[in-house]
């Protein structure tokens, strides 16, 4: 064990004694974040539009509409089946959602509701709007069910108790942003939220190139021919170095997350979530820099690689913009790289206030990108 982390620290020194490294890890991704926030408008308008298709046609699924129309933060449409069809083709509503008929009986019955969510591939805004409605139809449960319980204690109509709950909830101000502790006000779509998680992935995945060139100037410059005929094994050469790009990753993002939440106000979310993508992602990293250095055979070559591969896929994966912008066979590409399944978990983090129960999806992908790379990258590691 001594000597993994042995090899660890030495790798850990080496570099950051570079003066380049914190250029690489730090200021270009704070820098990237601050343009790319700014240029597409960290505080532009987040209005998120959504149409509604109403199947049920009664009084409590018109009630329902008007509860959710009462947010500023999502506009609602009511729209028919085919207008709903046409309006996601043309993308001009993030999502639509479906009201089944037997609203009413479902609630009263204290059933979950069969109302229906269609949406853009890796949409960014799909997780806040489903956890609204879902607020919105638990509310009008308790509801249904006060009025319920009502009608069968002073006989009044269920209608009329249930209209009177209503139109008190009407009354109240709509909740429309989400409170920090401090009592300010967060922009769940803030653009330099979105920018600061997108970059902070791109240059950790550089920072890991780098690093991880180390393998091929090891190689080349015989240090692992002499190291061999020590009591070493490959074993413990592989792990030391694996530590000491696992924590080097990991000192990036911390660093990262520090720095943007002062300078830019960023909130990340959940910090076990946190740690558990994170860990995912540095693993599926670190995994795709041995793949890339195990087919380059000078670490100058390597870097051209990896940039051309890294840069693409960032673009692909949502790391510059919203896939949900870009043409639906990208959409369909941007499944099989790692960035956009890092993107949709801190996004769920972020905006959508989950756990880390919640983007389990991602983070068995990500594990499963770094099973792949680690494979590929393992069996041809040349040793010398």
């Amino acid at each position: 064990m001594k000597k993994i982390w042995a090899i660890c620290l030495f790798e850990l020194k080496r570099t950051f004694k570079k003066p380049s490294a914190y250029l690489l890890m730090l200021a270009m991704p704070l820098l990237f974040t601050f343009l790319f926030g700014s240029l597409f408008g960290g505080s532009s308008d987040p209005t998120i539009h959504i149409g509604i298709i109403d199947e049920d046609q009664t009084e409590l699924s018109t009630g329902l509409i008007t509860q959710l129309k009462s947010s500023e933060l999502v506009s609602y449409h009511v729209v028919t089946a085919a207008e709903a069809k046409n309006l996601l083709e043309q993308q001009e509503v993030q999502g639509v959602f479906t009201i089944k008929k037997g609203l009413a009986n479902q609630l009263i019955q204290q059933e979950k509701p069969e109302i229906t969510f269609q949406h853009l591939p890796n949409s960014t805004t799909a997780p806040i709007v489903k956890q609204m409605m879902n607020g919105t139809v638990l509310t009008m449960g308790m509801q249904v069910s006060a009025a319920n319980t009502g009608s069968q204690y002073n006989g009044m109509e269920l209608d009329d108790i249930y209209h009177k709950l209503a139109r008190g909830l009407e009354n109240q101000p709509a909740l429309t942003k989400i409170m920090a502790g401090d009592g300010s006000t967060e922009n769940v779509l803030n653009r330099m939220s979105y920018s600061s998680a997108g970059f902070s992935i791109m240059f950790v995945m550089m920072m890991m190139l780098s690093v991880t060139g180390a393998l091929i100037e090891a190689r080349n410059m015989g240090i692992w021919s002499r190291l061999f005929t020590t009591p070493t094994s490959k074993f413990q050469v592989m792990f030391g170095y694996f530590l000491s790009f696992f924590a080097i990753g990991w000192i990036q993002f911390f660093l990262l997350i520090v720095m943007s939440s002062v300078i830019f106000n960023v909130k990340w979310g959940d910090p076990v979530g946190l740690l558990v993508l994170i860990s995912s992602l540095l693993l599926a990293v670190v995994g795709l820099g041995l793949a890339i250095a195990a087919f380059a055979k000078t670490a100058e070559q390597q870097n051209a690689i990896g940039t051309l591969i890294i840069v693409s896929t960032c673009m692909l994966g949502g790391v510059y913009w919203p896939t949900s912008i870009t043409p639906g066979f990208m959409q369909t590409m941007a499944q099989f790289v790692p960035q956009s399944w890092a993107i949709k978990g801190f996004t769920e983090l972020n905006v959508g206030g989950a756990a880390v129960g919640d983007i389990l999806t991602p983070i068995f992908i990500l594990l499963a990108f770094a099973v792949v790379f680690f494979t590929v990258g393992l069996s041809r590691v040349r040793y010398e």
